[in-house]
């Protein structure tokens, strides 16, 4: 095999099992890689040596191969006879200076007889003949199938009966590019003139531009245009060189390879593509955990109904501890939360199938993102509401309550202060008789002005008092909410390092293969 195509081909298998494993490609992708032809001529022939231009005859059962290459040897080399199928074995017939290496036991063309001759002139070349294409015998099938990745130069032989044969023309559109071609109706002594003009109309439909057609017979006597046969090969050598004539099978061979190539870029996408994808997968990532949210936020009251309300003014403080705590999995969780999350990772496939693209790696980053979501979830729910228990004041309250605790203190000081000051300065005033002494009505006063400066923050205090069952209800949405910013995070990253993965697939190949 042509060394380029060799390494080529060995680049993208390692790269396309590399996306496999990694899920960018199936086995169906690879499949196309293993079904390549990655044989050639070269393969035949040791390397040191120019090797002969590999031509062969192909057809169906009756066609006259064998009878062409032993008309062309000059000598019997090739099975003729009247049993059909009569080419059962492939015969190969080169030149003594030719070496054939050594091919795999398990090849069907070792079921190849070969016939060496001594003629200079014909040393470039060497000539096979197929088994029938259309043969009953499907080890003669296999054969000639087999075959055909080798040949450079394919000449189809058939008949005036049978030159529309649809197994024929199926392997033509097949392998058009793949070889040069040379077409001979054989037994042009039973054929119509009008047939030569059909068969080449044929072709041209088919595909062929100028498609060589050579009219031959076995019959002595039947003037035909076998002599040019030989001429028009020997003349595309001396024109274009052996080795050009060599490279087409390897270049067709490249053709389908790049193909194989685009399939795959076209598998992972192009950054245009997965912008658009990011963007619509982010948005059905928001509008499930949204939806997700909503549904949990309803199911909070259903666990802060087990928490009191503020106590009454004349009750103490009761600390969370001292009622007993609800199971938040079992009163907020349902089969519906599952299938919430769950329907992320379809939602997101579609947005990437949509455009043609593969879903799988993105199924399995999302799937591996949700696998701890419900965990997430709880435990930042079960944490905010052991914090929110523990500090269950807001912090307006915890201000407003320290203050008032000061002013049940500070108001009743100061308001004694200012009525000893009055008691003091009405004392000295009576002493010196310019005002009454204060009696029994301003020291009432005095008292019930004091315990009013304490009553009211008291009373204040007790009443900014938090509410257990709002606390519990903060902490829970304040735990929900943490735990929708880390899972939309989480996935919406997830996307972002594929996105980055599939750069550097796309780059790998571009630079391995070009």
């Amino acid at each position: 095999m042509n060394k380029d195509f060799t390494s080529c081909y060995a680049t993208v298998k390692r790269w396309a099992l590399s996306a496999q494993s990694a899920q960018w490609l199936d086995a169906a992708d690879i499949g196309l890689l293993n079904r390549l032809e990655t044989e050639s001529a070269d393969d035949l022939f040791a390397a040191e040596k120019v090797r002969p231009l590999v031509v062969g005859f192909f057809g169906g059962t009756g066609a006259g191969k064998s009878s062409l290459l032993n008309r062309l040897a000059g000598e019997t080399v090739a099975t003729v006879g009247v049993k059909r199928p009569t080419s059962m074995r492939a015969t190969l017939y080169l030149h003594h200076s030719q070496t054939i290496t050594s091919l795999p036991k398990e090849s069907p063309i070792l079921e190849t007889d070969t016939h060496y001759h001594s003629i200079p002139d014909k040393s470039h070349i060497a000539w096979l003949d197929m088994p029938d294409i259309d043969s009953v015998e499907q080890a003669n099938r296999t054969l000639a199938l087999a075959w055909l990745p080798y040949i450079d130069w394919l000449i189809y032989v058939t008949t005036p009966e049978r030159y529309r044969d649809d197994v024929g023309w199926e392997l033509i559109r097949q392998r058009q590019n793949k070889h040069h071609w040379l077409f001979v109706i054989n037994h042009w002594d039973e054929a119509k003139a009008s047939q030569l003009d059909e068969f080449c109309s044929d072709l041209k439909s088919a595909g062929f531009s100028d498609p060589k057609v050579l009219r031959t017979s076995c019959i002595a006597e039947t003037e035909d245009d076998f002599a040019q046969l030989e001429r028009i090969i020997n003349q595309a050598i001396e024109e274009h060189g052996l080795a050009e004539l060599q490279r087409v099978g390897i270049l067709a061979k490249f053709e389908e390879l790049d193909v194989i190539v685009s399939s795959f870029l076209s598998r992972i996408g192009s950054e245009e593509q997965w912008q658009r994808v990011q963007t619509d997968i982010a948005r059905k990532i928001a509008q499930r955990l949204r939806l997700f949210k909503d549904r949990l936020s309803t199911e909070i009251e259903a666990v802060v109904q087990h928490y009191p309300e503020a106590p009454p003014l004349w009750r103490t403080e009761r600390s969370a501890h001292s009622f007993i705590k609800p199971d938040v999995e079992q009163l907020i969780w349902s089969s519906y939360c599952d299938h919430l999350l769950a329907n992320i990772t379809p939602d997101a496939a579609v947005s990437v199938e949509n455009e043609g693209l593969a879903s799988r790696p993105l199924v399995s980053v999302l799937d591996q993102s949700l696998s701890t979501a419900k965990t997430v979830v709880l435990d930042e729910m079960n944490d905010g509401l052991r914090q929110a228990l523990a500090n269950p004041e807001t912090a307006l309250q915890r201000r407003l309550r320290q203050l008032m605790r000061f002013m049940s203190f500070a108001l009743p000081a100061g308001t004694g202060v200012w009525a000893a000051f009055n008691v003091l300065r009405r004392y000295q005033q009576g002493l010196a008789g310019d005002e009454p002494f204060l009696g029994i009505n301003f020291a009432v006063h005095s008292l019930l002005l004091i315990g009013l400066a304490w009553f009211i923050p008291f009373l204040l205090n007790r009443w900014l008092r938090p509410s257990l069952r709002d606390a519990a209800r903060r902490g829970l949405r304040d735990g929900l909410d943490r735990a929708v910013d880390a899972l939309s995070s989480g996935l919406n990253q997830a996307c972002v390092s594929l996105q980055k993965d599939r750069q550097d697939q796309a780059l790998a190949l571009r630079k391995e293969y070009g």
